[in-house]
């Protein structure tokens, strides 16, 4: 079993966009071969965090879903976001981060360079778990 996180924090203008192409992106995720869920949760509190959930049967499955056309639609939500994403990957024996997909993409698919300097000041440490509500299955 393995396990995809994607935090991400948008500008007010870019939050109904990049929520409106994740949400979409529920269904179609979960059909694919070994996905076994995905959710999308909404930081409720304040501003737009929005957090991506994966779970997939085995680490070739998601290799898979990582060349495919929905995770490039979730890169461009990705380029959206007012700061550098905030990835987890967990399987039973380990945590990795950003730096499995560009292990197993062979390049960073995503430039941060100019997200860094649209930082609204905020600390990326507080952690909002308890202040998500679920926008999908």
């Amino acid at each position: 079993m393995l396990s995809f996180r994607l935090r991400l924090e948008f500008t007010p203008q870019n939050c109904d966009e990049a929520s409106a192409v994740l949400r979409s992106l529920v269904g179609p995720v979960r059909s694919e071969p070994g996905c076994s869920a995905t959710r999308l949760l909404r930081n409720t509190s304040d501003g737009c965090g929005l957090t991506w959930v994966e779970e997939w049967h085995d680490l070739e499955q998601f290799e898979h879903h990582l060349r495919g056309a929905a995770f490039r639609r979730i890169l461009a939500v990705i380029e959206l976001a007012a700061e550098p994403p905030e990835v987890e990957i967990d399987d039973i024996n380990s945590r990795r981060g950003f730096e499995l997909i560009e292990e197993i993409l062979g390049h960073s698919p995503v430039d941060h360079t100019d997200n860094t300097a649209r930082r609204d000041g905020q600390g990326k440490g507080e952690e909002q778990h308890e202040n998500n509500r679920s926008m999908g299955t």
